[in-house]
């Protein structure tokens, strides 16, 4: 019995933890490399990350949606074509979508960074930070039910 508010505390309070905060947006361990290495004369390297960061999320994105289109329709509960042409065209208006929310909150996140020598990195941060949630957002996009 005196286990049970032990367990229920140690549950609410893990309930919580995926909430907190996570850090600054506008940083990240591969731009510091950069700064590392190349000092204040970073902008290929920066430009590079950003490169890589943008081409992964779109593999991504391309894996996701040959991943409906080969996928046999007739497994989900009184499906048709036109359920997954839907969730394909879902997805490709969701991802125009989100990389215009991408931008728009990298602007505004970079705020506080701009006329100053740091705000190429704190956007390329905040870019391979949110293109690394948005990798994680599309491969949870699962195609049979669980």
């Amino acid at each position: 019995m005196n286990k049970l508010p032990i367990f229920m505390s140690l549950l609410f309070i893990s309930y919580g933890l995926p909430a907190a905060p996570t850090g600054n947006i506008t940083t990240s361990k591969e731009v510091d490399k950069c700064f590392d290495k190349y000092g204040e004369n970073n902008v290929e390297c920066l430009e590079d990350l950003n490169d890589k960061s943008d081409h992964q999320l779109e593999q991504s994105y391309q894996h996701k949606l040959k991943e409906i289109d080969a996928f046999d329709y007739t497994k989900w509960w009184m499906a048709d074509e036109s359920r997954k042409a839907g969730m394909i065209d879902d997805l490709k208006k969701s991802q125009v979508e989100w990389l215009k929310y991408r931008n728009d909150y990298c602007s505004a996140a970079t705020t506080a960074a701009q006329g100053t020598h740091y705000l190429g990195a704190a956007f390329t941060s905040c870019n391979i930070n949110m293109n690394k949630r948005r990798i994680a957002e599309i491969e949870m996009i699962k195609l049979e039910a669980e």
